[in-house]
């Protein structure tokens, strides 16, 4: 995995993660993958960034419910069955 921060052309900050197979290999399988100022330098320290991976939303909420608190915003966009945006 590579991560960067830069500046685009408006002005606003961007942050970069590139994921190699491997990383994807390992979110199937369940496993997070946590970027923060202690392992990647240049993040700010009060910033973490979790990649999580569902094959549904469904699946992905059920990954968060133990962060999901009164201050928590979670926005899914809704998905017909065949998975086109209903938005």
């Amino acid at each position: 995995m590579i991560t960067a921060r830069a500046t685009g052309a408006d002005g606003k900050e961007i942050v970069i993660l590139g994921v190699t197979r491997e990383n994807l290999t390992r979110l199937a399988d369940g496993q997070p993958i946590r970027v923060s100022a202690e392992q990647h330098a240049g993040f700010p320290p009060n910033l973490v960034v979790t990649i999580i991976f569902g094959e549904t939303e469904r699946a992905l909420l059920e990954h968060l419910a133990p962060l999901i608190g009164a201050d928590t915003k979670v926005v899914a966009v809704p998905r017909d069955p065949q998975g086109k945006k209903l938005s």
